[in-house]
Formats: C-alpha cells, sequence, structure tokens
C-alpha cells in the first residue's frame, strides 16, 4: 500500500485534461499509458505503447507503430483511432502548441498512426512524451459514451493496473492488469491519502504501508533510525516565490528592488537543512540545469542588510502586510519559514493552507483566483526541456500560469523559440528569457526540492534507487517493477 500525502482529486486519473504538474503522473503511470514516456534512465521517449517510432529529419512529421495485440481494461484493443482521437481532443497543458502545430493526424493502418505538422517541429517527441498528457491514450468510444465526469468516476487505461474502485478524495483499490504487455509483480495495489505525516510514518512503522511520500524535516531522523525503513531523497524540481499580478504598478512587488530584497532575505542553506536534512541542492535557476536548454545559475546572495536597505530605496523602510503566502500543498513548513524569514525586512504575512487539487484549479483561474497582495510557493513537475516550466507557470495564458506571471517581451521571444529550427538559436533564446526573468526577480528560486519518501520492510529493495529508478520523477514508476519479498 501507498500511503499518499494529500487529497486524491479524481481528475488526475484522466489524462486528457492533465494539469502540467508532477502530482497526476502517480496515477497515470499506474492507470494509464502513452505512446512514448519517461522510463527509468529514458527522459521522454521510452517505447511504451508503441514499439517503434520515427521523427522524419525535417521534423514535419512522426509515426507511430503501436505494440500487437495491446488492450484497454475493459478488453477492447487499442487502436489508431484511439491515439488519434485522444491527441484532437487533449484540453491538458501544451494543448493549445501542439494542436496549432499539428496539420492532421494520419491512420495509416491498423497499427500504424502519423502526425503529420505545419512546419518543422523538434520539440515534439519531448513534449508528447514528457512535458503533456497529449499521447495517453484513452479509449475514445467509452470516454464520448460516459463523458468526462463519467470517467473520471469509472477511469479505463491500458496501465499495468486496473482500477476496481475509488472512495472520492481518499482512497483507490487497482489490480493488475493480466494483459499487460510487461510483467506486473504486485496484484493488489492500495493508494490512500494520508495527509498527516506522523500517521504515515506509524503506518510504515506497522507494517501498514509499503511506501509513503514527504517525510518533514523532524521526522527524517526517525526514519533512518529505523534500521526496518529506508528513506528515499528523491532529487526533483526547484521551489521558487512568485508574486501574483506584480505586474500592476499598485502592487508593492511591482517594484523590482522589493522582489531582490525578498531574494537577500532567504537563508536557502537553511530551508535545505531544516526541510530535507540538506539533501537537496542549493542552486540559482527555478528551472532545472539537467534538462534541455536549462541554464545553469549561481547561488543566490544571503544579505537582510542589503535586503533592508534596498526596501528603504523602494519606499518600505517599515516593510508592507501581504495578504496571505500560500505554499505548494502540503508544504506548509516550508511556507511557515519563508513568513518568519520575511519578517526580518518587515513583510508582514499569513500562511494560507489549501488541499492540492484545490491549489491547481485556483492555478488554472488565473489572477483573478489571487486578489491583493500575495506571494505563491511553487514548483513544477520536472519535464524534459525547459519549456515545460516557461509553457506552464509563466507565459501569458499558461496552463498553470494564466495572467498570474505575464511578460508580453518575453513571450514574444518565446515565440520566436517555438517556431525556430535552429538548435543554436534556440539555446540562445532560452537563455536569453530565463536570465530576464531571474535578472528581473519575476520569480524566486529557492533550492532544488529532495522528495523525502520512505520505504518499508516488505518491499524487495538494496537501495532506495531501485524503488525510485526513473530519471527526474518524484515517484516510483515503473509501479509495474516493484516486488515484495515474500
Amino acid at each position: 500500500m501507498l500511503a499518499w500525502h494529500t487529497n486524491i482529486a479524481a481528475r488526475w486519473l484522466d489524462p486528457q485534461q492533465y494539469e502540467g504538474a508532477a502530482t497526476p503522473y502517480n496515477f497515470t503511470m499506474a492507470l494509464q499509458d502513452a505512446l512514448i514516456k519517461n522510463f527509468r534512465e529514458q527522459r521522454y521517449d521510452h517505447l511504451a505503447l508503441a514499439e517503434r517510432y520515427e521523427f522524419a529529419e525535417d521534423a514535419r512529421s512522426a509515426t507511430f507503430w503501436l505494440r500487437p495485440g495491446i488492450k484497454f481494461h475493459d478488453g477492447t484493443s487499442v487502436t489508431p483511432e484511439d491515439v488519434k482521437w485522444s491527441y484532437e481532443h487533449y484540453r491538458g497543458v501544451w494543448a493549445e502548441v501542439l494542436h496549432d502545430k499539428t496539420q492532421d493526424v494520419e491512420i495509416v493502418d491498423a497499427r500504424t498512426v502519423r502526425f503529420h505538422f505545419k512546419d518543422p517541429f523538434l520539440d515534439f517527441p519531448i513534449l508528447l512524451g514528457t512535458a503533456g498528457q497529449a499521447g495517453w491514450v484513452v479509449p475514445a468510444k467509452y470516454y464520448e459514451k460516459v463523458g468526462q465526469d463519467g470517467f473520471m468516476q469509472k477511469p479505463i487505461g491500458a496501465g499495468p493496473y486496473r482500477l476496481v474502485s475509488q472512495q472520492p478524495g481518499v482512497k483507490l483499490e487497482f489490480e493488475a492488469f493480466e494483459d499487460y504487455y510487461r510483467p506486473v509483480h504486485i496484484k493488489n495495489f492500495t493508494m490512500l491519502s494520508v495527509p498527516e505525516a506522523a500517521t504515515r510514518i506509524a503506518m510504515l512503522e506497522r507494517g501498514e504501508a509499503d511506501i509513503i511520500y514527504n517525510v518533514p524535516g523532524e521526522l527524517i531522523d526517525r526514519v533512518k533510525n529505523n534500521p526496518k525503513l529506508m528513506l528515499a531523497p528523491v532529487l526533483a524540481g526547484n521551489w521558487w516565490l512568485e508574486f501574483p499580478g506584480f505586474q500592476d504598478p499598485k502592487s508593492p512587488f511591482h517594484d523590482k528592488r522589493v522582489r531582490e530584497a525578498i531574494s537577500l532575505t532567504l537563508d536557502r542553506d537553511a530551508m535545505n537543512q531544516a526541510e530535507a536534512g540538506g539533501m537537496g541542492v542549493v542552486d540559482g535557476n527555478w528551472i532545472n540545469d539537467d534538462v534541455e536548454y536549462g541554464m545553469p545559475w549561481p547561488k543566490w546572495e544571503h544579505n537582510v542588510a542589503k535586503a533592508k536597505k534596498l526596501m528603504a530605496e523602494a519606499g518600505y523602510p517599515n516593510g508592507f502586510n501581504v495578504d496571505w503566502v500560500t505554499p505548494f500543498p502540503n508544504y506548509y513548513s516550508l511556507g511557515e519559514r519563508i513568513v518568519a524569514q520575511l519578517q526580518g525586512i518587515g513583510i508582514r504575512s499569513r500562511l494560507q493552507v489549501m488541499e492540492r487539487g484545490v491549489f491547481r484549479k485556483k492555478q488554472e483561474g488565473g489572477l483573478k483566483e489571487w486578489p491583493g497582495v500575495q506571494i505563491i510557493l511553487n514548483i513544477a513537475l520536472v519535464g524534459g526541456t525547459w519549456s515545460n516550466w516557461y509553457e506552464s507557470m509563466f507565459k501569458c495564458g499558461g496552463f498553470l500560469g494564466r495572467n498570474r506571471n505575464c511578460v508580453p517581451e518575453l513571450d514574444a521571444k518565446f515565440n520566436t523559440y517555438l517556431a525556430s529550427y535552429d538548435s543554436g538559436e534556440r539555446k540562445d533564446l532560452a537563455y536569453e528569457i530565463q536570465r530576464e526573468i531571474l535578472e528581473n526577480y519575476y520569480f524566486v528560486p529557492l533550492y532544488r526540492h529532495a522528495f523525502m519518501n520512505a520505504i518499508g520492510p516488505r518491499i524487495a529493495a538494496k537501495k532506495w534507487q531501485d524503488v525510485f529508478p526513473t530519471v527526474a520523477a518524484a515517484y516510483p514508476y515503473p509501479w509495474e517493477d516493484i516486488e515484495l519479498k515474500e
């Protein structure tokens, strides 16, 4: 059993409405499957439902050949028609770009589907396999019959596990899908929402759970000192602060000096030590530097005296009030540290706590969902390319950024990047955009998160990487490869 650390939103079972964050992958990797996907050391192009694919040299088409005999959980075959329907009806993150750049989807024969693009589309494979879920295939006829709401209640996929029952928001019961194309070792699998950290650890200690997520800093030693348990410090994405509506001259965050002062005030090393036992990485960018065109950036200075001087120059010698600091759920202790450290330059705020599903929905709603003066502590899915972060979180109209962090001049450069098929030009534009975000403190990066998880004694593993093997993934898929000792 997996003890999940937040509520469970039903839409995370549906790849058609993928929100651009890491969270849904925990569920879709069990229930659904894709043409290509992240898998162990392969960041995006592992062959899954497709037995092979070819991306044309001119980047104007991509052809996928489906594995023979693959099925959905209801016994129906996975067909090119399902691939075409899933792609054309996809409405999650990156949908606008994918649809705008695609001329048509051709069904070549009973096992072959070909995507034709209006112009060279170099990003297509990496976007299909890691940044969005347009390549995740749902049963078209069933989805059309039951609709979105019906699908969330009784989702059908082609993944290693089929859903037997769900208690909305609380519990999911799975069983191994016998017709999956890879062996599935654990036959019965439960995901249970357990928001309280001490309860999750107690369940692991008692053998009621086999894997738990999110061990807070103060409980790390409890896990490390128990010889029956194994700590899994999975390196994930970077934390950052954002300031909804900083473009408004009435906002105190409109002044670059205020945003810089906030950066100078934050003690990132202390946060990493307290929250992750020092096992995170204090770097400089909000975008991971080990992905395509992710740019390295030096560590940020910690200088409260300089921060106070900047606040005074900006007209806030005594600071100001912030309505809410809202951390990505449920990293509330990190949010509390930010609230406390900002008091050092007179910024007085309160912590806002909400469920993860609610938090993501509010992000999708845009600036109107974040009235007044607010700070958001955010994190993103580790995609295969820097553009995953930008398109989802920063771009005007981006799926999770909407109009909170909107700089049209940068979007113009981003559009040029998307249209280009010259690798040198693309890298230069990617670096230029990232540099402007960082130098202007539009986002204030913190450090690279270590997702602190734990593994119980029933799991067959010599080291934690045996359970969490997939590059840039905070969750332990491929689920089908996990085994029990007995």
